[in-house]
């Protein structure tokens, strides 16, 4: 009897289910309304502070047009290697807003994940975006420039979104970064300036001072002058990382000072001491260079390196990293028209000759000469007699500039892109008629072509960097 039954059940069953297949009026049978979520751009920038409105979104449905609902949300972005993470952001959601369009006003900055979840009865989809969250100064141009006075002026352009870019914006210099951000602020006698990690360093020499800024705000948060523990101490320029948090200054007094940037300090080491250089290079490594005695050092573990007597021979003219190789210009101290051109470390532990040959000319590069290092084209962009030159370093000293500008501009700044496509010319016009007589102009790295000018925006430029965003 219990068989009967049991077999009478699973044929109902049977029966049933076959049923239910096959009625094309069942919702079992219906073909869902699938969602399909668009956007213009993944990667996003929304400002600190200012309302930020998504509404470049296409939300469509592939059946029936039902009510949608929607839940937007960013948190800590999750990442496996260069692709977002299959669940970005599922431990750290913080639910912003229920509306189609976003509109939200955040208050941190960092890189982030944004996600949106449309929903319909019978379908979800989500859609992920990488969320900049940035202050309107996080990445761009910064020139740093001084008046006949010594008062420090910092100018700056933001680097455009594609967005912006699309829309037909246009980039500008803003020269009121001291006046707006830190009023009442005033740079002294400011001599250098460099960006590392999060900070943005400003050096000056008679107060021998260090203005120490958030890199993405230019805030002001210490300015501390060191001149009441080191009377001789006069800022030249920031020579380079040491480890850690130590970025090495060198003064005008022939020292080389450290200074930690995060607990604002200043030191003179012990093993530095007795060590006078009258330049320095930056690059891998800080090197300090004596040009009277021909010798270079620089810093290791509780002491120093020096090249020696390698190079007493010669007349050092110039010291430049190209990556992680250190180029050196010299010429025989007794045969002046004999140009050695080395190859050595920042430790100086190898030595090769590049070239060694006599020129028929003096050599068109001096001490005096802007060097700069381009590793994508194995060459050194320097500046002599108001000019600019490229030495390929494999090839002998040019001859001829690649770049000369009109009479009555100096060069006073060189420096390069972050993707060493460009070059960054500062000019100074000192009979301008402008308030601002301070220019800068960019050119191809490749082939020298003058790419676009900003004339008038700075005072005479120092230093010009392309500030990263952190």
């Amino acid at each position: 009897m219990k068989t009967r039954i049991c077999i009478g059940i699973w044929l109902l069953l049977q029966f049933g289910i076959y049923g239910c297949l096959h009625d094309h009026t069942s919702v079992g049978d219906k073909e869902l309304s699938e969602i399909t979520i668009t956007a213009e751009h993944d990667t996003l920038v929304a400002y600190f502070g200012e309302e930020f409105i998504l509404d470049h979104l296409n939300v469509e449905q592939s059946g029936e047009e039902l009510p949608l609902s929607y839940e937007w949300g960013y948190g800590n972005l999750k990442m496996n290697g260069n692709e977002i993470a299959e669940y970005p952001i599922r431990d750290s959601l913080r639910v912003i807003s229920h509306d189609p369009q976003l509109r939200y006003t955040f208050r941190e900055l960092g890189t982030f994940g944004l996600s949106l979840k449309v929903e319909n009865g019978e379908s979800i989809r989500f859609k992920y975006f990488v969320l900049h969250i940035d202050t309107e100064f996080s990445e761009g141009i910064t020139v740093l420039s001084r008046d006949e006075a010594g008062k420090g002026r910092l100018s700056f352009m933001k680097t455009l979104t594609k967005e912006e870019i699309d829309a037909g914006v246009e980039p500008f210099f803003r020269t009121d970064i001291m006046e707006t951000i830190n009023p009442g602020i005033e740079m002294e006698d400011v001599t250098d300036m460099v960006q590392v990690n999060e900070r943005l360093l400003v050096s000056s020499g008679n107060t021998a001072r260090i203005y120490n800024m958030d890199v993405r705000t230019f805030d002001v948060n210490g300015m501390t002058s060191f001149r009441g523990t080191y009377p001789t101490c006069s800022l030249r320029g920031f020579a380079g990382i040491s480890a850690q948090n130590n970025m090495y200054i060198y003064s005008d007094d022939k020292s080389a000072y450290v200074y930690d940037y995060v607990v604002d300090e200043l030191i003179l080491t012990r093993y530095f001491e007795d060590v006078e250089a009258d330049a320095f290079c930056m690059g891998e490594k800080p090197v300090f260079i004596d040009y009277e005695k021909s010798v270079l050092y620089s810093p290791r573990s509780g002491g120093f390196n020096e090249s020696g007597e390698r190079f007493i021979a010669f007349d050092v003219h110039a010291v430049c990293f190209v990556g992680s190789k250190l180029y050196m210009v010299n010429t025989m101290k007794t045969m002046p028209t004999q140009v050695y051109l080395a190859l050595t470390n920042a430790t100086f532990s190898s030595l090769s000759t590049v070239k060694f040959y006599p020129s028929l000319e003096a050599i068109k590069i001096d001490r005096e000469s802007i060097c700069v290092g381009c590793s994508a084209l194995s060459c050194i962009f320097y500046t002599y007699d108001n000019a600019v030159y490229c030495w390929n370093v494999t090839k002998e000293l040019p001859t001829e500039p690649i770049v000369t500008l009109p009479d009555g501009m100096e060069i006073t700044a060189l420096s390069m892109s972050a993707d060493e496509n460009l070059l960054y010319v500062g000019l100074y016009e000192e009979n301008s008629a402008y308030a601002l007589k301070g220019s800068l102009y960019i050119y191809d790295a490749k082939d020298y072509n003058l790419v676009k000018t900003y004339p008038n925006i700075a005072d005479k430029p120092l230093r010009v960097i392309y500030k990263k965003r952190v």
